[in-house]
């Protein structure tokens, strides 16, 4: 069955972590109905080098067959940097060289968005759809070694206390295990692997190596079909949907899809001369992402092995310690220097990293078309540290690190300061050192809100507002990030999706 000669019912734009989650539940309850999902990327040979082996995955995202290569413009509050904006191109999307870390996020963020109108998106009510991720997707909580019990240590010290499991517990507030998508044989988990590479489903067809260039829509506003581009042989199709199209691209791929489509804000689209199907001015905007800064040690003995990549400790806390334990706004991932994929001289590779990951930006971005031809990339600007609060906040962040590496509790570790380095006091010259060295989380989102105000894309059943017949189902409608990582959040949005849909489809 060729997606280039046959209609199907349900289309899904994107097998990431959302539309291979998305994909497996529809064509689980929807034996009778032709599913297709259709992905730019190609699969993961079993081999591969790099991909299966956790403590490789940073060499991963140096591998530009798997990346789509997205760049930020250049960032103001950043010394004029350009962020390299990692996104994989892979049936399995960003679960293949992500970090692997798997974190549900704090109640307080998911409360909000049912506090905002979102409603069915509570904590209580979004939980078991989690547990739903958590019965396909294998997650390994992280063996403790000397360092790390020497950490708890020194975060006890510094009132942090032990968290034995932050996501059995709505607030994550402590020091933990990390815990990871590894499988119980020590190899990466994919959601396409999980969900659908040891599944059979007759009525899914996976298509690879397509890139889907605009939605197309009926005089009624319903989406019809995908118009798309094989990438081997550059034909042109279009593929019908005769129920729903399903976008799952991500919180950059799925506003620049849209706006393409004629969806979005009405003065952009009739700048570049594209039909308006529905003024939407909340498309491409809010975009959000979380910001690491860093700091570095220099360790006075050999550091134990690192099996995970990332160390298997993570510390959740607050740059405002009212708000505890109820909500965190930083977690610390922390790193040996002896990663695989540091380049780092030789008397420096016995070192350890801890990195303050800022939640809960208050900057805003935006997502642009630069123009109409599908392959040309968006214009992406995060705006990161646009809002005056949050250099503060990374400011905070710094001094954070710094006194965890300082802290009696790691004396038996601790051999000097690297970075930002014993120069650098002030809170001018960390704020100086932050503009320079301050990256992305990885962790896109809300460029497609949930909501009911005017700048929502989505209803709270995922449905493009001003359209039929079409939804978006990944990061992209998180309408404000939550206290953690977004892939696990993202895979819980697809559980939730897949019952929306078919919901739907009862009641039709």
């Amino acid at each position: 069955m060729s997606p280039f000669e046959t209609n199907f019912d349900y289309i899904i734009l994107g097998a990431g972590s959302a539309g291979c989650t998305l994909a497996a539940m529809l064509a689980e309850h929807l034996p009778d109905d032709r599913i297709l999902l259709l992905e730019a990327g190609d699969d993961i040979p079993p081999d591969h080098e790099t991909v299966w082996d956790p403590a490789k995955w940073l060499l991963i995202s140096r591998d530009r067959t798997l990346e789509w290569g997205y760049r930020s413009v250049a960032q103001p509050e950043l010394n004029d940097r350009e962020i390299q904006l990692g996104r994989a191109k892979a049936l399995g999307g960003c679960s293949v060289h992500n970090a692997m870390v798997y974190v549900r996020g704090g109640a307080y963020g998911f409360d909000r968005w049912a506090q905002e109108g979102c409603v069915g998106w509570k904590y209580d009510e979004i939980l078991p759809y989690f547990k739903r991720v958590e019965e396909r997707m294998h997650v390994t909580q992280a063996e403790a070694d000397p360092f790390i019990e020497d950490l708890v240590v020194a975060c006890n010290d510094m009132g942090i206390p032990y968290n034995p499991n932050y996501n059995a517990s709505p607030h994550a507030f402590g020091v933990s295990p990390f815990q990871f998508l590894i499988s119980q044989g020590g190899r990466r988990e994919t959601t396409f692997k999980s969900f659908l590479g040891t599944r059979r489903h007759t009525n899914l067809h996976i298509t690879s190596g397509v890139r889907f260039d605009r939605i197309l829509f009926d005089h009624e506003r319903r989406a019809v079909a995908v118009e798309a581009t094989d990438l081997r042989t550059q034909r042109q199709v279009e593929i019908h949907a005769s129920r729903e199209i399903l976008v799952a691209a991500g919180a950059i791929g799925s506003p620049h899809l849209l706006l393409l489509s004629g969806v979005g804000p009405e003065s952009q689209l009739r700048d570049l001369g594209i039909p308006v199907v529905s003024a939407l001015p909340g498309v491409g905007e809010n975009f959000q992402d979380d910001l690491f800064v860093t700091a570095m040690f220099l360790a006075s003995k050999p550091m134990p092995k690192q099996p995970y990549g990332l160390m298997g400790a993570v510390i959740f806390t607050s740059t405002d310690p009212s708000t505890l334990p109820y909500l965190t706004d930083v977690e610390c991932s922390l790193a040996s220097g002896t990663m695989e994929g540091l380049e780092l001289p030789p008397d420096k590779r016995q070192s350890y990293f801890i990195y303050p990951n800022l939640q809960l930006l208050r900057s805003r971005g935006t997502i642009k078309l630069a123009s109409i031809h599908p392959a040309e990339h968006p214009m992406i600007d995060p705006r990161y540290l646009e809002a005056p609060e949050d250099i503060q906040r990374c400011i905070f962040c710094i001094k954070l690190a710094r006194d965890i590496g300082h802290n009696q509790g790691l004396a038996n570790w601790f051999a000097g300061e690297i970075l930002p380095g014993p120069e650098v006091q002030t809170d001018a010259e960390i704020e100086a050192y932050i503009r320079r060295t301050a990256d992305t989380c990885y962790h896109y989102a809300g460029t497609c809100k949930m909501g009911v105000d005017d700048m929502a894309v989505v209803t709270p059943h995922l449905e493009v507002r001003g359209t039929q017949r079409l939804r978006v189902v990944d990061a992209s409608i998180i309408p404000t990030t939550v206290s953690g990582n977004t892939a696990a959040a993202t895979m819980m949005i697809a559980v939730k999706g897949a019952e929306l849909v078919l919901a739907s489809r009862r009641s039709a």
